[in-house]
């Protein structure tokens, strides 16, 4: 697709663009009292194909120069939304280099071209921005002629919580279990209860050596979920720790409760509590089950975990000694069809996002 400037174009993304995919997330550092690149190494178009049934990247290329100068990214997986199995595109990764952010306006046509290309595949298109990255907020929030819609959803947060605490509960314990067994807690415990829950629990390299299954004292399985570990094709690396973390990062943070800080300029030690589900989505069930999975994971420096803030489980996180940083959700409407999303909590993998 020409875009309306002669000298630059947009296409899909090929695997052996996946160096300058890479160069344009390392040109984002998101900065606050932790310095954090979140990045995609060493293949970030392999990286992204990880992330859906289907994965459409829109790139703007300056023909001048051959140069991939802006990227997006809509990720299509199936959820359920009210309920139902439904097609969803999870919309991520809009950058751009430096030098060329205010000189091309281009991003109009990375919509138009994004969803030309996956509205017949697509039921609902959501997304997250940091809170802290309060351009792309004033940038997107606004209606714009020819931009799609972003509707608020409302905060999401993410914990990092200490690993290797020993938790005990009466009886519960968590241990190794198979795919199959969690597929079968998703299926009779009705993850279709929250909004954009994976359907299928081999989601993206989920594999069994990561499940684990929660039994109460006797013996029932009542929960399940997976410890996935991304660091092969998703990094997060601090760069800096500034004002009270810049103290905090050379003490020992674990004998207080939180979690080891990562070393400064190297990639994180981490995994993420994916597709946990409990029976009849008991608080305190959940409550077990993430405590356990923490203690499991004593081999990271730190486990993340991600709720709505009006998730049913995100009263007990806010309990937890941790680290925290914010999103805002939204779905993004390029027109007034639906679905609406009716009452039901929403519940967003944070290895998904």
């Amino acid at each position: 697709m020409s875009y309306r400037n002669d000298r630059y174009e947009i296409r899909l993304a090929q695997p052996d663009d996946a160096a300058q995919l890479l160069h344009l997330y390392e040109c984002d550092e998101y900065s606050g009292n932790i310095s954090v690149l979140y990045t995609r190494r060493p293949d970030t178009y392999a990286s992204l194909m990880h992330e859906g049934e289907k994965v459409i990247i829109p790139v703007v290329v300056d023909r001048d120069n051959d140069t991939i100068i802006g990227m997006g990214a809509c990720m299509i997986r199936e959820a359920y939304i009210n309920g139902e199995v439904r097609h969803v595109g999870y919309l991520a990764g809009l950058k751009g280099l430096p030098e060329y952010r205010k000189r091309v306006p281009y991003i109009q046509d990375v919509y138009r071209f994004l969803h030309e290309k996956t509205r017949d595949d697509v039921d609902l298109y959501y997304t997250t921005i940091l809170k802290e990255n309060v351009a792309a907020q004033k940038m997107l929030e606004k209606k714009r002629k020819n931009m799609p819609e972003y509707r608020p959803l409302g905060e999401y947060t993410v914990y990092c919580i200490k690993t290797g605490t020993k938790a005990t509960h009466s009886g519960f314990a968590l241990e190794k279990g198979s795919l199959t067994e969690l597929q079968t807690m998703m299926d009779d415990d009705g993850v279709h209860a929250f909004h954009f829950s994976p359907v299928n629990a081999q989601v993206h390299e989920v594999s069994d050596d990561d499940g684990f299954i929660l039994r109460s004292p006797s013996g029932k399985i009542v929960g399940a979920c997976a410890l996935w570990n991304q660091q092969n094709y998703k990094q997060y690396i601090v760069t800096q720790y500034k004002g009270m973390y810049g103290f905090l990062k050379r003490m020992p943070t674990k004998w207080l409760g939180y979690p080891s800080f990562p070393k400064e300029n190297i990639p994180a030690n981490y995994a993420s509590v994916a597709l946990i589900t409990v029976q009849n989505h008991n608080p305190q069930l959940a409550e077990i089950l993430i405590k356990q999975a923490a203690e499991k994971a004593y081999g990271y420096d730190f486990l993340m975990v991600g709720f709505m803030d009006h998730h049913p489980y995100a009263d007990f996180m806010r309990r937890f000694k941790s680290v925290q940083y914010k999103s805002l959700a939204y779905t993004v409407h390029f027109d007034d069809k639906g679905p609406f999303l009716d009452q039901r909590p929403i519940h967003l993998e944070v290895g998904l996002l």
